[in-house]
């Protein structure tokens, strides 16, 4: 006897214009989820989909380079303007997806690679943790020097 796992993710990205490109992974003639109509597209998750500490952590999603997928990265400037809700839930054995939601997680697009086979879209998390031994402190140049133009800070 086996046990048969069955997940199905709910791919909700909105591009840099507002518009809503819904996908899921597991029913072919496409899913209802609440009011919206997810498509059926053969997308895979790689990275950290959940994760207790938060730490920035970096999610890729894989597609075949299709005709949809390649929109989604030029719409999104390149994936990189684009606001990504991926919801993982569980699949019953009668073909029901159930209330349960096994992980909700909000990513901001990265970037993005194509290949002769797949496109790579790259996401890092829309809220990154922060440990109560971080100062509760305004960036300044008190606290910073001078504010650099990049992501280079030096606390004193």
């Amino acid at each position: 006897m086996t046990n048969e796992i069955r997940l199905i993710q709910f791919f909700d990205l909105t591009d840099a214009k507002g518009l809503p490109y819904l996908f899921q992974n597991y029913f072919i003639e496409g899913k209802r989820k609440g009011n919206k109509m997810f498509d059926f597209a053969p997308f895979q998750t790689q990275g950290h989909v959940s994760n207790l500490g938060g730490d920035n952590s970096q999610l890729t999603i894989l597609f075949p380079t299709t005709d949809y997928a390649i929109r989604l990265v030029e719409l999104g400037k390149g994936n990189r303007k684009t606001q990504l809700k991926l919801t993982t839930k569980t699949v019953n054995k009668s073909g029901t997806v159930t209330d349960q939601i096994l992980s909700e997680e909000f990513y901001i697009g990265i970037g993005a690679s194509f290949s002769e086979s797949t496109i790579e879209l790259r996401f890092n998390t829309a809220i990154d943790a922060v440990g109560s031994s971080f100062p509760a402190q305004r960036l300044s140049e008190d606290n910073v020097g001078i504010l650099p133009l990049d992501s280079a800070l030096s606390l004193r």
